[in-house]
């Protein structure tokens, strides 16, 4: 089998064997160095369907209001004579407490909003350790969220790899 992609450069049709998949190669037109991708067994595609407009608004609208929700409860948690305290300021901060930047990068992911889930990944990278038990927390299924389950597992679990490495 081949392995067909285009140069990351100068866009051309590109092939290669398969037992160069996961290296480094120069394009034969441009002579830049590329990333050759490894070949994905078909037991490991995830079968794609076509987007429903329908799901993705009510999708986005879920999402909308689990942000309101929790934007609800900052507000109640400071509207007592003290502010609402950061987590870097807060005494022993738990796991737990990550669990919604966690669902969050996940949901900004599945939606394409890189910049927000580029910020919360900043913010769990201030609590490295408590941020990777967090993660594991969703992997294992010890915290669940239903907002999450409308992300394919297997791509779910690809986030949150990706999520734990970076941490």
């Amino acid at each position: 089998m081949t392995i067909t992609f285009n140069c990351e450069h100068c866009g051309k049709k590109i092939e290669a064997p398969d037992s160069v998949g996961g290296k480094r190669g120069k394009c034969p037109y441009c002579k830049q160095s590329n990333y050759i991708p490894a070949p994905v067994p078909d037991d490991e595609l995830i079968d794609l369907t076509p987007e429903d407009a329908e799901e993705e608004k009510r999708s986005r609208e879920e999402v909308q209001a689990l942000r309101n929700q929790e934007m609800g409860l900052i507000a109640e948690m400071g509207s007592g004579d003290a502010p609402a305290v950061p987590l870097e300021h807060r005494e022993g901060v738990a796991a737990e407490d990550l669990y919604h930047l966690v669902v969050n990068y996940c949901l900004d992911l599945a939606d394409s909003k890189l910049d927000q889930a580029g910020a919360h990944l900043a913010k769990l990278q201030e609590f490295p350790k408590l941020a990777s038990t967090a993660v594991d927390d969703f992997i294992s299924g010890k915290a669940l969220e239903p907002a999450l389950d409308r992300i394919p597992t297997k791509v779910l679990h690809g986030f949150l790899n990706k999520l734990r490495n970076m941490l």
